[in-house]
């Protein structure tokens, strides 16, 4: 079994973009999703340079939504 499965990102500044991410951090968590620093941080506001995407709840794990930037 493979430890790591891909993640794809819909809205916000890593739109249709993917993720390797730890399996467990997916099929464990009820609500999975994290903040990260995208690659290209342009248009990020200073006071808060991070991404946040999550799964919707009840929705597909493996497609995490943007919901906005984080400090």
């Amino acid at each position: 079994m493979d430890d790591m499965i891909e993640v794809q990102f819909v809205g916000g500044p890593v739109d249709g973009g993917t993720l390797p991410v730890p399996r467990e951090a997916v099929e464990d968590d009820p609500a999975p999703g994290f903040d990260f620093v995208p690659e290209d941080g342009s248009g990020a506001p200073e006071n808060a340079p991070r991404v946040l995407y999550t799964a919707e709840p009840g929705g597909d794990p493996m497609v995490w939504h943007w919901r906005g930037w984080v400090p």
